[in-house]
């Protein structure tokens, strides 16, 4: 019987060390693997990124997958390839649908502003906007750590998450469970845009925005706990 991994996917603009600030204050049964992949530069699909996880993972396991925004459309690429390694998959404050026009056009601007200021510049206007009580501490100490990340792996990671597949059809029609985590007050994806879609299993933060791991830690954990389990 191969083991089981709980594989968790950082999201866009953080690396693995947001899981770091979210692990160690909670028991899961199945060990951990958290992939970073914030500095990658050479895959310019999230069906790249996909396959260049999966190689690192061991070869003998089967994975639960907690992805967290960009995380998570990399864990549905996973799950569409690897169909029979990939146990369940948890979106964390992501989506199956892909981009709008409306956000390719503004994936664009993201990308020319990463390329003509840096991370520096970007990283502390995004962070606010991730967050529905966050304090300023939590917000300022997190622009710290990541104004480092690479500007180039961030706007190669942006123009993957860009030209995204449309993964509806998928999450209805396959035999993975599913388990989408959303906040109440997220301003980038919204509940109403997952579970008009969606019958599969969604649990909903209150007062919460795009960072359950930091504004809802306990809630989180407890859905990811009692999913796995089930």
């Amino acid at each position: 019987m191969p083991a089981i991994q709980l594989v968790f996917l950082h999201g866009f603009g953080e690396d693995e060390r947001v899981w770091e600030d979210f692990l160690p204050f909670h028991s899961f049964t199945f060990s951990t693997i958290c992939p970073g992949y914030a500095e990658w530069t050479d895959c310019a699909t999230l069906a790249d990124y996909a396959r260049k996880i999966v190689a690192s993972l061991p070869s003998d396991s089967h994975f639960i997958l907690v992805g967290h925004s960009m995380g998570g459309y990399i864990a549905l690429e996973i799950a569409s390839q690897f169909p029979e390694r990939v146990k369940k998959v948890v979106m964390l404050h992501s989506t199956f649908l892909p981009d709008t026009e409306e956000k390719k056009i503004n994936r664009d601007r993201t990308a020319e502003l990463l390329a003509k200021k840096g991370t520096g510049f970007f990283i502390g206007p995004f962070l606010p906007n991730l967050f529905a009580t966050a304090s300023q501490e939590l917000i300022s100490t997190l622009a710290s750590r990541y104004r480092e990340l690479s500007a180039a792996g961030l706007i190669a990671a942006t123009k993957a998450m860009r030209d995204r597949n449309d993964f509806t059809t998928f999450v209805q029609t396959t035999n993975i469970p599913f388990l989408f985590i959303l906040g109440e007050q997220d301003a980038l994806i919204s509940p109403e845009s997952i579970t008009r879609f969606v019958t599969k299993s969604v649990v909903i933060l209150p007062n919460v925005g795009h960072q359950g791991t930091y504004e809802a830690p306990e809630a989180v954990a407890v859905a990811i706990n009692q999913f796995v389990h089930v």
